[in-house]
């Protein structure tokens, strides 16, 4: 007998460890895979993505070049010129401070930027892990393993951290996420003694999430409501109680150790929620063990209205700080802000509301997989399948609000697929065995067999069809699959179709102006620009992507869109020296050896409409009906139009990629032709007297066999020029 008990338990030990081995095999897949999907762009080269991180970078290198009590006290000055910017009170200084610290433990000799364009690939890589044991402990290892693999293939997720993309979402995600997986694990941990430290961890997580990415105030709200709901279905809530209060005591704690949020987030519509939905809990424990088990539930429902009544009186009112790029998304209550503010946050493409189509390319197939794991979480009902409902479909409900914020939804749609991919697998296997059993009492032997064969047939069928089924994302539609999408080359080397230009323009005019400008020149430019001048011109602007001063912003549209001699004195007056304009055209042949263009789409040409609006001026009068092509009066008064170096020739219709009509006069649905033609001619070269002079224009513009011109172009400003 005991020989027979010994070989069970070594049995049922092998057994543990290989099914420990599978799990630690499909982690190693999960990470690889995610890895090498966010290493994509390696193929175009070594460059930070997009704009912010080439602050993010700078500011890095300022805490290790010149100390942390340096950083907290750095007042920017090359930012936002003249009054400069509080680096600390408007930036991730979790971002900063977490890379500069991971750069003197691992950066192991290689450059700054090297380390910090990988960053993001290693940390989102991690966050699989992070999503692994999170959805693990909400719905168990099967659905954990699901999500671990969704996630590395998420396509949103990828696209928001992938090489070089070192902006706040991989940390904050990282940082976020594991925070809800402590807080949730030390809930459903029965000793006090380990349950309370992975609260206190949580909660510094949390905060520290808070600081990295301002998008992490979003999980304070339905943390808010996950506390509220646990007075419902947690019975046993001591240990729980415990856990609320010290998880939300740290988070704030934490946050407002920082700058940014600071003590701001105490009086913000998340720290509001996440502080109500704790006291809320606490209360109604307290309402529980004075009440009788049949007044109980009455109670605490009666306490709940009260909450919300003040809740929503308190955010009706106003009176709340929000961030208005995240949070806003989520109150309605929120006051609609200014129409030039309304206009610079649609101007930027991140912001735009995202559309049924977007759903569908970027989730596909999970959405049906999501609905019934929606559909076993309300059939469940406990406490951890509360808390996936109401992350999931409040982070859906955020997404809503523009696409950058579609992420949230990601993050909620893929733990909804896990669940139910887990119980369609598991009733699979399930129904099998116990139809096994049915089976094997029958007393035909030949009966069983075919019947276990059969079952097993089905089963590995089943699988087949759900594998396939995940796999269809993959690969279809044929140029917008999951593949696909993470092939995003860096904007510094791309046009605005995310195609790699064929010369470097943005770098040779970032070079030049670091090499042939003088060191205290401020250039002024559309907003867009205003990151890479900073790290890579090493000269000072009047506007950045940080986007915190609309007045400034304004008055550059103003600048830009207003007549000639308005535009210039607006420059003068904010002290700028350079002007710096860019321009995508698409060039091609027309009749008799001449060349024509066509705006593209990734230039100041095609912000017009952007600049309009934040400007105040009526767009009828400088855009046609298409909101696109720029009308006469656009290029005859605005100091925009005489800044870009194009001219309108006429209007075309192409068909089948030829020319088939040609007018002078626009018309509906036809595309304007433009020739060169260079307003400000430089002066050293002329000796022209003129307001502005053109002193560099990038290959493309210069090269005219070029098919595309992602022309940069730099303006000097001539102070001592008197208009007439």
């Amino acid at each position: 007998m005991l020989k027979a008990d010994t070989i069970l338990f070594q049995a049922g030990s092998l057994q543990f460890r290989s099914r420990h081995l599978l799990v630690i095999a499909i982690l190693v897949i999960a990470f690889t895979t995610a890895f090498i999907l966010r290493s994509f762009p390696a193929k175009y080269g070594f460059y930070l993505h997009e704009y912010d991180p080439y602050f993010n970078y700078r500011a890095t290198k300022y805490i290790l070049d010149n100390g942390l009590d340096a950083y907290w006290r750095w007042h920017d000055n090359m930012s936002w010129y003249p009054e400069g910017r509080d680096v600390p009170k408007t930036s991730q200084s979790g971002l900063h401070l977490s890379s500069a610290f991971l750069y003197q433990v691992l950066g192991g000799g290689q450059s700054l930027l090297n380390f910090l364009i990988v960053l993001p690939v290693v940390i989102g890589s991690l966050t699989v892990i992070i999503v692994f044991a999170l959805v693990r402990t909400i719905a168990g290892t099967t659905a954990g393993l699901f999500s671990a693999l969704l996630f590395s293939l998420s396509p949103i997720v990828i696209q928001r951290g992938d090489l070089g993309w070192f902006k706040s979402e991989p940390f904050g995600l990282f940082f976020g996420l594991l925070a809800i997986y402590l807080l949730l694990s030390a809930i459903k941990n029965n000793e006090i003694r380990y349950a309370i430290p992975k609260a206190v961890m949580g909660g510094l997580l949390l905060g520290f999430g808070n600081a990295s990415w301002g998008g992490v105030q979003y999980f304070s709200i339905p943390l808010a409501l996950f506390f509220i709901s646990l007075a419902f279905f947690k019975r046993d809530t001591q240990i729980s109680v415990y856990v609320a209060v010290a998880f939300t005591l740290f988070t704030v704690i934490s946050v407002v150790a920082f700058p940014r949020p600071g003590i701001s987030f105490l009086f913000s519509f998340p720290g509001i929620a996440l502080i109500g939905g704790t006291i809320f809990y606490v209360n109604a424990y307290f309402l529980k063990r004075l009440s009788s088990q049949i007044k109980e539930n009455r109670n605490i429902l009666f306490l709940l209205i009260a909450f919300f009544a003040i809740a929503l009186s308190i955010v009706a009112s106003g009176l709340l700080y929000s961030n208005p790029r995240y949070i806003n998304a989520v109150n309605p209550f929120s006051s609609s802000p200014s129409s030039s503010a309304q206009a610079l946050l649609a101007s930027v493409a991140e912001h735009s509301v995202p559309t049924l189509v977007d759903y569908l390319t970027n989730y596909s197939v999970l959405l049906m997989f999501a609905g019934f794991g929606a559909f076993m979480a309300f059939k469940r009902l406990n406490a951890q399948s509360v808390f996936a409902l109401i992350l999931s479909l409040s982070s859906v409900y955020v997404s809503g609000g523009f696409v950058r914020l579609l992420v949230y939804a990601s993050i909620g749609i893929i733990i909804l697929a896990s669940i139910g991919l887990h119980e369609m697998t598991r009733s699979i296997l399930k129904d099998r065995i116990s139809l096994d059993v049915t089976a094997i009492r029958r007393t035909k032997p030949d009966v069983v067999t075919d019947y276990r064969n059969n079952r097993k047939i089905i089963s590995v069928v089943s699988v087949v069809i759900i594998i396939f089924i995940l796999c269809i994302p993959l690969m279809y539609p044929r140029n917008a699959n999951w593949l696909t999408l993470a092939d995003d080359p860096p904007p510094i080397i791309a046009d605005g179709r995310g195609i790699p230009s064929q010369s470097n323009d943005w770098i040779d005019a970032l070079n030049w102006i670091s090499n042939n400008t003088p060191t205290n020149s401020v250039i002024a430019s559309w907003w867009d620009y205003g990151y890479w001048i900073q790290t890579l011109g090493n000269r000072t602007t009047l506007a950045d992507n940080a986007n915190y001063r609309i007045v400034r912003t304004v008055t550059l549209a103003k600048m830009l869109m207003d007549q000639e001699e308005t535009g210039i004195t607006i420059a003068r007056k904010l002290g700028a020296d350079y002007i710096l304009t860019y321009v995508e055209a698409e060039r091609f042949d027309g009749p008799n050896g001449t060349s024509y263009y066509s705006f593209g789409y990734g230039g100041d040409e095609s912000k017009m409409l952007g600049m309009i609006r934040i400007g105040g001026f009526e767009e009828n009068k400088f855009l046609e009906r298409d909101k696109f092509t720029a009308t006469p009066l656009l290029w005859n008064t605005s100091l925009l139009g005489k800044l870009i170096p194009l001219s309108p020739e006429g209007y075309a219709i192409f068909k089948n990629g030829q020319l088939a009509n040609f007018s002078k006069q626009y018309y509906p649905g036809s595309i304007a032709l433009y020739s060169k033609q260079v307003k400000y001619l430089d002066n050293n070269i002329t000796k022209i007297e003129q307001p502005l002079s053109l002193v560099y224009s990038s290959d493309s513009f210069k090269n005219s066999n070029d098919t595309m011109m992602t022309a940069v172009l730099i303006y000097r400003i001539n102070h001592d020029y008197k208009f007439q």
